[in-house]
């Protein structure tokens, strides 16, 4: 994969992610709802799941950065 590619999925990625995130915890915790146990249950590992996405983003994000001659931080 072309690494201009790579960098541009990964902040599309983290952009996204980091969305959801922000999105799941408002309906988690700030919304007022009267949600079922398994609702809660798959929000809250989706939660974990987005939030792992975001990091391996991040990951991929240095890596393109650095292979690109950039300065990565």
């Amino acid at each position: 994969m072309k690494l201009p590619i790579l960098l541009s999925i990964a902040h599309w990625s983290m952009t996204i992610t980091f969305v959801l995130v922000l999105f799941t915890v408002f309906i988690i915790y700030g919304a007022d709802l009267a949600l079922s146990i398994p609702v809660l249950v798959f929000l809250h590992i989706f939660l974990v799941l987005m939030a792992a996405i975001f990091k391996v983003s991040y990951v991929a994000r240095l890596t393109a950065l650095q292979q690109l001659g950039r300065e990565a931080h």
